[in-house]
């Protein structure tokens, strides 16, 4: 039943194979979340370019390999651009721009269900050094990324493709603006689920022009990494240059560098009451057991997220009233509660499938019609299209 073994004898060192030096892990899943609009897609547009090229990217190695990018928050029109200027600005031509493959869904509305993500697994075990998911909310609208046994089936499922051996790359975004709240003290949506699921996650969020003298500067904070040590917020330049966008490392200005106590308190805060309510007590000592918060410190979070309006003081009743603390209800129907296995499924898997295309699978540099005959799976990626 056991297999024993003495310590001695177990691994002292473990082996990281790295699509993206200290940051991204081969077989792992990563998380990137950010306010819509901060540079999410470029940044990530500019990673798949590096891989397909073999090209180090913001001074890191790069594992190079087949890319797939699997898109449910915008369309060709809008992401295809995107990869033209980002390769001109790595120097990079057409070449490295066929091995990434667009996966554009028939019906984007219908969210990605049980059967798309099987199938998805299929196309992992094809050989892709990286896999793109864009984004959460958009391929799991059917499930409320407050509820933990919705975020931990899909994670698993996610999970699963990743270890089949690509890294894989979830973005997400940020939820709703909070007045008093920064980005990095809302977190990711369903942060404390998703991260539980994640080896690494990252927050991207837009440095102010008026502290980068007007140059166009994103901040990349790491808010876990199972597998190198935690680094300090990376500064990420972007710079426009004609038909280009290039990407560099740059010095963040100061009070951007690393978050304060407080901002990591508030985040920690939030991220432990989506479990539900808690008494203060508990509060108080799971913040510093997360990220190390004194008592008046978190009593200081407490008071900003509840003068924002994020979270709401309540009494637990009977004798003494002790004092609790919940998420504030932001009112409406919200998202169905509505499990994966009985969300959006896609109606088969067979590469065969006489219904007609779910996703299209186009090299960028190419950009052909559809394809008039239903590929093989021997045919796997290079026939254009995969049927889901």
């Amino acid at each position: 039943m056991f297999r024993v073994h003495t310590a001695d004898t177990l691994p002292t060192a473990h082996e990281v194979a790295w699509l993206w030096e200290g940051l991204v892990a081969q077989g792992t899943l990563a998380l990137l979340g950010g306010p819509g609009g901060v540079g999410k897609s470029t940044l990530v547009a500019a990673l798949e370019v590096a891989v397909a090229a073999g090209r180090p990217f913001l001074e890191r190695e790069v594992a190079q390999g087949d890319v797939l990018h699997l898109d449910y928050d915008t369309d060709p029109r809008l992401q295809g651009p995107w990869y033209a200027r980002v390769a001109a600005g790595l120097g990079v031509n057409g070449e490295a721009l066929r091995r990434i493959r667009y996966l554009e869904p028939e019906n984007p509305s219908r969210g990605l269900g049980e059967e798309g993500l099987k199938a998805l697994l299929e196309m992992t075990r094809q050989g892709p050094a990286l896999l793109v998911l864009d984004s959460w909310s958009a391929a799991f609208p059917f499930v409320d990324p407050r509820r933990s046994d919705h975020v931990a089936e899909v994670m698993a499922y996610l999970k699963e493709i990743a270890k089949s051996g690509p890294a894989l790359i979830l973005l997400d975004h940020t939820p709703k603006p909070v007045q008093g709240l920064t980005a990095l003290e809302r977190g990711i949506a369903g942060s404390f689920y998703k991260l539980a699921g994640a080896r690494s996650a990252y927050l991207l969020t837009r440095v102010a022009p008026k502290l980068t003298g007007g140059r166009d500067v994103l901040k990349l904070d790491t808010l876990k990494n199972n597998l190198a040590p935690l680094e300090d917020p990376l500064g990420i330049e972007r710079i426009w240059t004609g038909e280009g966008l290039a990407f560099a490392l740059t010095e963040l200005p100061e009070g951007e560098a690393r978050p304060s106590k407080g901002e990591l308190a508030k985040r920690a805060v939030l991220e432990i009451l989506e479990d539900g309510p808690k008494p203060r007590k508990e509060v108080i000592r799971l913040v510093a057991e997360r990220v190390n918060a004194g008592e008046r410190t978190t009593e200081g979070a407490l008071r900003a997220l509840v003068q924002a309006g994020a979270v709401e003081r309540v009494s637990l009743g009977g004798q003494g009233g002790a004092v609790a603390y919940r998420l504030k209800d932001p009112g409406g129907a919200g998202l169905p509660q509505t499990p994966l296995r009985d969300g959006a499924p896609l109606r088969k898997t067979g590469f065969a499938d006489e219904d007609g295309p779910k996703f299209s699978a186009n090299g960028l540099a190419e950009n052909p019609a559809p394809a008039e005959n239903t590929p093989t799976p021997e045919g796997g990626l290079e026939e254009g299209w995969v049927w889901l």
